[in-house]
């Protein structure tokens, strides 16, 4: 008897030689009997981009930007599908028991997350290259357009757009801050500054100059202060090295930023889970999702599901 199974790829393949054919059925029963069971662990992170969490049932949900499917991962760290066979998924946000993900290139879309039905459809026909996204008190969403220099606004209640400022290139990063009630955004560059976009009058200005190269997610701790992921130098022809950091400046923006986590592959949109304090770095080139339990001082460890 001969069997294979391709465990990475989620393809078993089964060859069964066997001499009695009664033998022969009684092993196939018995395969699938033991494989089965296990399909639902098979799930992979495939370029994994965003993460979130919801803290009524438990779970997070994290977004692949590589097979346009939605994992979530309960309390026991099963993980299982939430959606299967959207686009290329980017940004996400929890909102209203509605759980928004970026489907690149054009689309906005929501879901309840009690039931996984759908609640928002919009697709940005202006844009070309949708990234990320946030949500303000009123609950206006905000979602980046990085090939167009542009971020644009969605009514959910209307569920309608409109392009709400221009940016000086294009924007990858964006988050809500509630406590100056504007937003920032990042950008993929050099030299990369983070900027600060005005909600009351869409004014935007530079809040921090960087010297570091290709910025790309931002979130927030509970203590207000704000967590950026920069990749490092590279490109996507000619690669990146394991070298993204994580860094940590203070509410205020004041004093030099620290290095909250190192060493990571492509570490894309970040969330701080302020219920476990928790820092969740998306690792984009490495296929994994980080969970690092963080201190004020910034000493973490790393556990990789």
């Amino acid at each position: 008897m001969e069997l294979k199974i391709n465990a990475k790829w989620s393809v078993f393949s089964m060859l069964i030689t066997c001499k009695s054919k009664g033998i022969k059925f009684k092993l196939f029963l018995l395969l699938v009997t033991l494989i089965i069971p296990n399909l639902s662990y098979s799930q992979e992170f495939k370029m994994p981009e965003s993460a979130v969490f919801d803290p009524l049932t438990k779970r997070y949900f994290i977004s692949n930007f590589g097979d346009g499917n939605i994992i979530q991962i309960d309390s026991t760290g099963e993980k299982t599908y939430f959606k299967k066979g959207l686009s290329k998924l980017l940004g996400m946000l929890i909102y209203e028991n509605t759980l928004y993900v970026v489907d690149n290139p054009k689309t906005i879309r929501g879901f309840n997350i009690t039931d996984g039905s759908p609640k928002l459809t919009i697709e940005i026909n202006e844009a070309l290259f949708l990234n990320d996204i946030t949500v303000d008190d009123s609950g206006f969403l905000y979602v980046t357009g990085s090939n167009t220099a542009t971020v644009f606004k969605i009514n959910i209640a209307s569920q309608t757009y409109s392009l709400f400022v221009k940016t000086p290139d294009g924007p990858n990063g964006i988050i809500y801050d509630k406590s100056k009630n504007r937003l920032l955004v990042c950008y993929f560059k050099e030299k990369a500054p983070i900027d600060e976009i005005n909600l009351e009058d869409s004014t935007i200005s530079t809040l921090v100059s960087t010297e570091f190269t290709n910025l790309d997610g931002l979130t927030y701790d509970k203590e207000g202060n704000c967590y950026v992921s920069v990749w490092g130098p590279g490109s996507f022809e000619t690669g990146y090295k394991k070298q993204g950091t994580i860094y940590k400046y203070d509410s205020l923006f004041k004093k030099e930023p620290e290095i909250a986590s190192s060493g990571h592959y492509g570490p894309a949109d970040i969330y701080f889970n302020i219920w476990k304090d928790e820092l969740v770095i998306p690792s984009l080139l490495a296929d994994s999702v980080e969970f690092l339990p963080l201190k004020h001082d910034c000493e973490n460890t790393t556990n990789k599901p």
